[in-house]
């Protein structure tokens, strides 16, 4: 079960340095948003916030560089409750965007959020002291 948890957080952690990583260089295919207009809509609108139309908005690297630090914290096995706990808010919104916006592309979302609930769960007795 242990090498299991270990997959779970490597895993996860891989996942969202590539992602992260991915919001500063887009190297990665976006989502297919044709027939779900406010989705693209919103999409670009994250993407090129406060930008001069480059994909390199604000929202998007902070988001993007919040990824990376988790992912390398879960990567390398340190702070694993802080970098689930920072990963919470991201998790939900993935998951609320897809499930109002874009439900076909939901996948993703899903895993990652049961992934990061499995882990904190896992991780429960570090958490007990913030619920005293």
């Amino acid at each position: 079960m242990k090498i299991f948890h270990i997959i779970l957080r490597t895993g996860l952690g891989l996942m969202l340095f590539i992602f992260g990583l991915n919001k500063f260089i887009w190297f990665l295919q976006d989502f297919d948003f044709t027939g779900y207009p406010q989705a693209q809509y919103l999409f670009d609108a994250l993407r090129h916030s406060w930008s001069d139309n480059t994909g390199n908005g604000y929202l998007m690297r902070l988001v993007g560089l919040t990824e990376v630090i988790v992912g390398l914290l879960l990567i390398l096995k340190k702070w694993v409750p802080f970098a689930l706990v920072m990963l919470v808010p991201i998790s939900i919104n993935i998951v609320l965007f897809h499930a109002f916006l874009n439900i076909p592309n939901i996948g993703p979302a899903v895993v990652v959020a049961l992934i990061n609930a499995y882990l904190i769960y896992k991780n429960w007795d570090s958490y007990k002291p913030l619920f005293t």
